[in-house]
């Protein structure tokens, strides 16, 4: 599972208890790994994207973001990936928004809309709560199939 962004990390804690199920690593983990982003893209079973005007603005004009050595966030292959893999968008594909979700928002084609997560006041919700129990549940869903007991 891929997830990214800075305020990401409370989600991450928010849904710890999916580390039984699901190996979590966001784009930093890979830098210091050194292992191919498109590749664990591909490969991962679930992608959480955490959505921002910013992330979307580098997916839709397919920039990356970098530092001196390293690309922090690689719009192109990001928009390579969610445009030609419809497999990874339908399947395994959630969207998180931690702010107010806009028009202007980078949505792929054929995403199923119970998959897109809007998190009130750019918090990770708090345990129990619908929005946190129904992204479990779909998040569950994805890396244990139809099968599981939840």
């Amino acid at each position: 599972m891929i997830v990214d962004s800075s305020r990401a990390l409370r989600l991450v804690r928010s849904i710890s208890k999916l580390r039984k199920i699901a190996d979590m690593k966001n784009i930093e983990n890979l830098l210091v790994l050194d292992q191919d982003f498109r590749e664990e893209l591909r490969g991962s079973e679930c992608v959480v994207l955490i959505a921002s005007a910013k992330a979307s603005s580098l997916i839709q004009n397919k920039q990356q973001e970098k530092d001196e050595d390293d690309i922090l966030f690689d719009g192109k292959v990001m928009y390579e990936e969610f445009a030609q893999n419809k497999e990874l968008v339908k399947n395994r594909l959630v969207i998180v928004h931690f702010a107010e979700r806009t028009e202007n928002d980078w949505i792929p084609t054929g995403i199923d809309e119970n998959r897109i997560f809007h998190v009130e006041d750019g918090k990770a919700p708090p345990k129990g709560t619908p929005t946190l129990t129904h992204l479990e549940y779909r998040l569950k869903k994805i890396l244990l199939g139809d099968d599981f007991l939840y």
